[in-house]
């Protein structure tokens, strides 16, 4: 006889469930294996779900009986005390609910436990918030062993605020922490706790309301494997929830022994006629077939060890201690068999389900799905589809109805109908960007300019109301009432719910409140007056003299070089004197615009005007872009103790100028364009300015009231911009962000922008100070002079050259023909000479 203990609350359903299924299992498993020579004894009893009772069942058992193992089916801060027990006795101690992972099997190896682990649980919480795209999640769970350890195990998905409700709190207690909650934004709950607390969770959170259109609850399967013994009052009150239990696989054997379970205990238990069948049944009814057979293979294998056994003093009491419970265990762990449940394994001591169903509870519970550890979550056709890759997607759950009935799937967040305080700047100076203005005779508040149209525009375009009030931060005088970071301060100390205006995104503020994405420009620019057009000598300064004077010399030489090639050969080059100059420096000058009508006969003046051509061409390009530039930006270098920098009162300059790589700038503050123009007119030897400096969004209404007279100089990207403010971790910011991410791809901002601005689009010029105009030198050209004066220089040698070659040619051909001559004289004077002898 194989002695084991079942120790469970009598009175619980659960309890009544365990109790007949493994009844049947013995039965069950002896009918089919009657040659065995082993047989389980189980000793049941109560412990009316007390920690303490079960803790003095077990030692009761352990006094009267030489136990082989100890089945407990409770969860409860008594089985991490029998797990020590089952460590000082050393035999196993099998939990049908797993306990946490503080009861690992490490600390514990003769504890055994069934059902989901923290880790699993917390990653298909994950999995569900990120599938509906739900950004954050608040945990409501109970303070215990069973239940905290889940605290520590969740990630993929932020947690807002967790909550530990007592094991016995009183309804009042239960009250008061869901108002705190329905006062936050949040709307979607996590619960892992007790079915009891979690009855009369769901029974206070219906009263208040929060079972309504826009909530999400979810909750583990330390309560969603116990829906069906709830009572009908309870489980009305949780109409929509979404949890997660551990999937049995459809059989032939599972069902067939659902029959016979329901027609055996209809009879016996009245009380079971309305439940059905639970998994901490079915698993406990698998876990009764593997220490059955592994008692038997002790027996075949270890026949001796059986039969030993020792006593144990615990000062209190002496118990009876099993030899065979070291070879017990391991032949339990060894287990390997097709069970009700499916394969029936335990990894590390823990039977752990492969898979996860997910229901939602609407007049009953239904699947919508099935996630496990591999592929996420699954659809209910996956057994078509072996391929289906990880996913959390929601398209591949069934339609969930949600609480309030309906299909729509909760924002995550709600303002619970709240008129959100928003914080304004007052009187900025730009009344373009943002203007506060009140009727002294209704002392009615108005707020008006390029801000408010974005906020109004993005707010307009979410799909769903946000009620709010404009609020000035003014004193009793109508000013600010504070710098910028008071301002926002104000949202971190929650006197104001978010901040619309000319507030600029800046990494020191975010560990304070969170920013929308910027509606505007990114930087700061400096802005400069034009440069003064009405010099007659303007035209000159592109160039340098030494380059003026090369260029020139240049235009003469190639001019002199042509017509010292062509002069002989071609008419249009010769005449009187006077000509001939006139047409050196006709035809050179002529290149400029490409005018020379004269037609070039040698090949080599021709060659000479290509490349002259092309060094002209190059110049003029240069000269060209260089004038135009000079035209509409002027080079400063503030490097002087007398040079000052106006700047936006208000705004933080440092790290600004320190950018713009200003040199010792004497700081001028200002509040408005009007007073920007005034300062850069007087300049800094009058009592103004020589730039200002400020963000984009601010010189671009100034160059809006004065485009003709100043220009933005250099920019430097060291701000982020204009964003709203919101608190830390507001669902808004994401949804205001997307917003004026569409306003931008729809042009409206711009369209907003122009309305405001009058268009700075053309007047708008970003650059580094490193592409100012500057004159040119010759050293910018010398390679271009330096080719053409060799091309000319060698077409004139090698003009010079033929020109000797010629004249050596023509002098030869004269020298024979002179030599022909004389032999034709001496010849006749031979011949008469000849003659008179003869005569």
């Amino acid at each position: 006889m194989i002695h084991v203990g079942l120790i469970l609350d009598a009175q619980s359903w659960v309890g009544k469930i365990v109790d007949s299924c493994i009844s049947m299992a013995i039965s069950d498993f002896y009918s089919r294996n009657c040659h065995y020579q082993t047989k389980l004894v189980v000793h049941t009893r109560d412990s009316g779900g007390d920690p303490l009772l079960l803790l003095s069942q077990a030692l009761v058992l352990l006094e009267n009986f030489k136990l082989d193992a100890i089945i407990v089916a409770e969860n409860s801060a008594g089985v991490k005390i029998l797990a020590e027990l089952g460590s000082r006795v050393k035999i196993p101690i099998i939990s049908l609910f797993a306990a946490g992972l503080s009861l690992s099997s490490f600390e514990y190896p003769h504890l055994i436990q069934i059902g989901e682990d923290e880790s699993s649980r917390a990653k298909a919480i994950a999995a569900i918030v990120e599938a509906f795209s739900w950004r954050s999640a608040i945990l409501i769970y109970e303070d215990n062993d069973s239940a905290r350890p889940i605290l520590s195990s969740v990630t993929g998905f932020r947690l807002d605020q967790h909550v530990a409700l007592l094991t016995s709190p009183t309804d009042e207690e239960i009250v008061e922490q869901l108002m705190k909650l329905r006062s936050l934004q949040m709307t979607v709950y996590v619960v892992h706790m007790s079915p009891i607390l979690a009855s009369r969770l769901f029974l206070n959170a219906k009263q208040l309301g929060m079972m309504t259109q826009g909530y999400a609850w979810i909750t583990t399967d330390m309560i969603t494997n116990f829906m069906n013994s709830m009572d009908p009052s309870v489980f009305e009150s949780m109409q929509g929830v979404v949890g997660f239990k551990p999937h049995i696989p459809a059989s032939k054997e599972l069902r067939r022994f659902a029959i016979r379970w329901r027609s055996k205990n209809l009879n016996e238990n009245k009380n079971l006629e309305e439940m059905e069948m639970n998994v901490y049944g079915i698993w406990s009814y698998d876990m009764v077939w593997a220490v059955a057979t592994a008692a038997e293979r002790v027996m075949t294998r270890h026949p001796h060890i059986l039969h030993q056994e020792t006593r144990l003093n615990m000062n209190f009491t002496t118990i009876r201690s099993s030899e065979s419970g070291l070879v017990f265990m391991d032949e339990i762990l060894q287990s390997r068999f097709k069970g009700i449940s499916g394969g029936f394994q335990l990894t590390n001591g823990r039977l752990i389900p492969k898979e996860l169903q997910i229901v939602n509870v609407f007049k009953g519970e239904r699947i919508i799905g099935y996630w496990n550890p591999g592929n996420g979550i699954t659809s209910l056709m996956k057994q078509e589809n072996h391929n289906e890759t990880n996913s959390t997607s929601s398209s591949k759950l069934e339609s969930v109805i949600w609480p309030g009935g309906t299909m729509n799937i909760p924002k995550g967040w709600s303002l619970h109908g709240k008129r959100l305080r928003i914080g304004v700047p007052a009187n900025n100076g730009f009344r373009e960007i943002i203007s506060v203005t009140r009727d002294p005779r209704t002392n009615e508040t108005t707020v008006t300019g390029y801000c408010v149209d974005v906020f109004k525009e993005a707010v307009q375009s979410l799909g769903y109301e946000v009620h709010y009030d404009f609020i000035p931060f003014e004193d009793a005088n109508g000013q600010m009432a504070g710098t910028y970071n008071d301002l926002i301060l104000q949202v971190y100390y929650k006197n104001y719910d978010a901040v619309m205006g000319d507030t600029t995104i800046l990494a020191s503020r975010f560990p304070y409140v969170d920013f929308t994405m910027p509606f505007t420009d990114i930087g700061v620019g400096t802005v400069v007056p034009k440069i003064n057009k009405k010099s007659i000598w303007i035209f000159l300064m592109p160039l340098s003299g030494d380059l003026w004077i090369t260029t020139a010399a240049f235009f003469i030489l190639t001019g002199l070089v042509i017509w010292f090639i062509e002069r002989p050969i071609n008419e249009e080059f010769q005449g009187s004197l006077c000509e001939q100059i006139g047409m050196i420096f006709w035809y050179s000058f002529s290149t400029l615009v490409f005018a020379n009508k004269e037609k070039l006969l040698s090949h080599l003046s021709k060659f000479v005007v290509i490349i002259w051509v092309f060094v002209v061409l190059i110049i003029t390009s240069s000269y060209t872009a260089t004038l135009a530039s000079m035209l509409t930006v002027q080079q400063i270098e503030l490097n002087l103790k007398q040079d000052y920098v106006g700047y936006h009162y208000g705004f933080l300059l440092s790290r600004a100028v320190s950018n713009l790589n200003f040199k010792n700038p004497r700081l001028k503050p200002y509040k408005s364009a009007e007073e920007y123009a005034d300062a850069l007119g007087r300049g800094s030897n009058n009592g103004g300015v020589s730039a200002i400096v400020d963000e984009i969004p601010y010189l671009k209404v100034f160059l809006a009231k004065y485009p003709s007279d100043y220009t933005i100089s250099k920019s430097n990207t060291t701000t982020g911009g204009f964003g709203f403010v919101f608190p830390k971790g507001s669902p808004l910011v994401q949804d205001i962000s997307s917003a004026i991410m569409r306003l931008r791809e729809e042009e409206k901002l711009q369209l907003m922008e122009n309305k405001w601005f009058r268009s700075t689009k053309s007047i708008f010029t970003d650059q580094d100070t490193r592409s100012n105009p500057s004159r040119l030198n010759l050293h910018s050209f010398g390679g271009l002079f330096l080719v053409t004066g060799i091309s000319s220089t060698s077409a004139l040698l090698l003009c010079l050259f033929q020109k000797t070659r010629a004249i050596i040619i023509r002098k030869f051909k004269f020298f024979l023909n002179s030599m022909d001559s004389v032999k034709d004289y001496l010849k006749v004077r031979y011949i008469t000479t000849l003659t008179i002898l003869f005569n």
